[in-house]
């Protein structure tokens, strides 16, 4: 059967309805769950668009036949009513129309439902206009026997349809039939129960991952399985929901598997979890309807609490210290909205959410203040365990590749997201050859190594030496704690050799010689390389993330808006580094004074590296020998 079918409804008698026992009971899940979303206008006649996710991926084709008894022609106004009932896992789903075509189906029909196993198997075009994507109720015992009743069959014993209860529908459709008697109905649910037939032998859902199952998150896997553990203790009506931390804020590099973490939390807490977007609510059309939508979010969301909700790409929203122009009006009523939705106004009890982004910066400070996304935590490109971890994991528990550690190690750098296309490809070559797969198609589809020279690996262990010695000198004063320093001997696809981290030590008054210590730290590395080969490379420079630019935008901030500088005057916000570097390139005096911080800070930082080349020289050979170093090493 083609999974997009066009249903023409005609006008029917009041008590023309399904006589199938299987048809009834999605109808009654269809219409429950409706109503439990605030999706009843789907069933007013009103036009909609909506998802819904299947329990059992069995049931798709007896869903789409209830829906359209569900999307019948109950107005009177209109004699002819456009209907399509699609079930995105049936046997066509293999040859899905194109983009444009299931675009011209949305628009040309008034009523559309949609139905498919999980949330990634229903098109991005449908999410994007749906009125909702609600996860179907379960079958349960009053429904089945409510169902019976309706088509005439008498009384089964209780004991056999709790036995039954969540079984592919159709099956129930084949046994229990109106005018068949109840002695054969019973006899035939009880062999069917002992007996294996094709339909109960149907492939299982796929596990979905949970925090447990998953490597590279780190901190935001601890953070999850405690949640988990407060949602239970908070079901049990042991905990308050006061005590629950009630939004998290998950930012890191593209390809991290933020959406992915969400879904995982989501299982290890075993609640279901709604997924939105600015973007998507965007969608429904001007900011009213933009509103109505966001605001509906938040309403499904606490109808089915508890749950996760995640809104991914938060930095869409803006911030409102940053808005200009045309669109000021519009992205200030949208920030202000949600900002109401995450206070709630008549509270969200049982909703955690959870926003994800690549630039936290960007982000208003009042979404992110305590009680709405008040915790932050960051989610690294993984490590070399985490690395063979996620390989690993993509590969299957029952797949055993050796010397897989090498290919972890071959891919410093590389996010969750390039490590799974990587897997995709290696099973891809494989089939292609009818054979299994091995460490040869894994390394086939390793990126081009860039392999340093050992003048260029010792560049590296000196640069990022430079700002471990300098950052343990200064770190108290900078306010910031050293924690690690690698350096890669195959650089990583943006060519960089090596890092160093620190983190922010909290309630750190922040004055001049704070700023000034940062920006030492911050040119420790090509200092360290001065003193060493009497030149510097470009290491600290190249891109947005860079040393330089970093080291260029506190030194400009001090001057144009911190009062810090040679003058008291505010030029500038420091939360629009474009605008500061703008000015910055135009303002030739102003150009001389930040230069002048800047080779002050090199100079004292050269100055720190020269009289401590006995603490420099150990931290390059531990650099040298092992490719990373921490602060207890130090």
């Amino acid at each position: 059967m083609n999974e997009f079918r066009n249903f023409p409804i005609k006008r029917k008698s009041a008590n023309d309805g399904p006589k199938d026992v299987g048809v009834l009971v999605a109808l009654s899940l269809i219409v429950r769950t409706l109503r439990l979303h605030g999706l009843h206008h789907a069933l007013s006649g009103c036009p909609c668009v909506v998802g819904f996710i299947l329990n059992n991926p069995a049931d798709g084709e007896m869903f789409v036949r209830a829906s359209r008894y569900a999307l019948r022609n109950r107005s009177r106004m209109k004699l002819d009513v456009r209907t399509e009932c699609l079930n995105f896992d049936g046997e066509g789903s293999a040859q899905r129309p194109r983009d444009a075509e299931l675009a011209a189906r949305l628009v040309l029909n008034d009523h559309v439902f949609g139905f498919a196993t999980d949330i990634d198997g229903i098109p991005l075009q449908f999410r994007l206009v749906a009125d909702g994507i609600v996860h179907l109720s379960s079958v349960d015992l009053d429904t089945l026997k409510a169902s019976l009743r309706a088509v005439g069959i008498r009384p089964l014993p209780e004991d056999v349809l709790k036995k039954v209860v969540g079984e592919p529908l159709s099956l129930l459709s084949a046994v229990i039939k109106p005018g068949r008697s109840t002695p054969h109905i019973v006899q035939s649910l009880r062999a069917f129960q002992k007996e294996d037939s094709p339909e109960r032998q149907q492939k299982p859902l796929p596990k979905k991952p949970s925090l447990a199952d998953l490597n590279g998150f780190g901190e935001a896997a601890i953070w999850g399985q405690e949640l988990a553990k407060d949602l239970i203790e908070y079901q049990a009506g042991r905990l308050s929901w006061a005590d629950v931390d009630r939004g998290v804020l998950v930012s890191g590099p593209t390809g991290t598997g933020k959406t992915t973490f969400a879904q995982a939390l989501a299982e290890s807490c075993k609640v279901p979890i709604h997924i939105h977007s600015l973007a998507r609510w965007q969608a429904k059309g001007y900011l009213n309807d933009l509103l109505k939508a966001m605001r509906g979010a938040f309403r499904e969301a606490v109808l089915d609490a508890p749950c996760i909700l995640f809104i991914d790409e938060l930095d869409s929203f803006g911030d409102r210290e940053t808005l200009d122009g045309k669109n000021e009006t519009y992205n200030r009523e949208v920030i202000n909205a949600l900002l109401e939705c995450l206070d709630g106004v008549d509270g969200r009890e049982g909703v955690v959410v959870v926003g994800a982004t690549n630039m936290p910066d960007e982000i208003d400070k009042a979404i992110l203040r305590p009680g709405r996304l008040g915790k932050h935590i960051r989610i690294p490109l993984p490590d070399a365990a985490a690395r063979l971890g996620i390989l690993q994991h993509h590969l299957g528990r029952g797949v055993v590749i050796a010397n897989l550690a090498d290919i972890a190690s071959r891919l410093e750098g590389a996010s969750g997201a390039v490590i799974e296309q990587l897997v995709r490809d290696a099973r891809r070559n494989a089939r292609s050859e009818s054979r299994p797969l091995n460490v040869t198609d894994l390394e086939r589809t390793l990126p081009p190594r860039i392999v340093q020279t050992e003048e260029a690996y010792h560049l590296s262990c000196v640069h990022e030496a430079g700002h471990v010695v300098v950052g343990h000198f200064l770190g108290k004063e900078a306010g910031r704690r050293f924690i690690e320093a690698e350096v890669f001997r195959e650089v990583t696809r943006d060519g960089t050799g090596g890092w160093t981290i620190f983190h922010q030590i909290p309630s750190v008054s922040q004055g001049k010689a704070a700023y000034l210590a940062q920006i030492t730290i911050l040119l420790a590395g090509i200092a360290a390389e001065e003193v060493v080969y009497g030149e510097r490379s470009g290491g600290a420079g190249g891109d947005d993330d860079c040393d330089l630019r970093h080291a260029t935008l506190i030194a400009t901030t001090m001057e144009m808006s911190l009062g810090l500088g040679n003058s008291l005057v505010y030029l500038s916000s420091a939360r629009i580094p474009a605008n500061m570097l703008s000015q910055l390139a135009n303002d030739l005096f102003l150009r001389r004074q930040v230069s002048g911080v800047l080779d002050a800070c090199l100079q004292k930082a050269k100055d720190l590296i020269a009289e401590h080349t006995d603490l420099l020289d150990p931290v390059v050979q531990i650099l040298q020998d092992r490719g990373h170093i921490t602060a207890s090493d130090i």
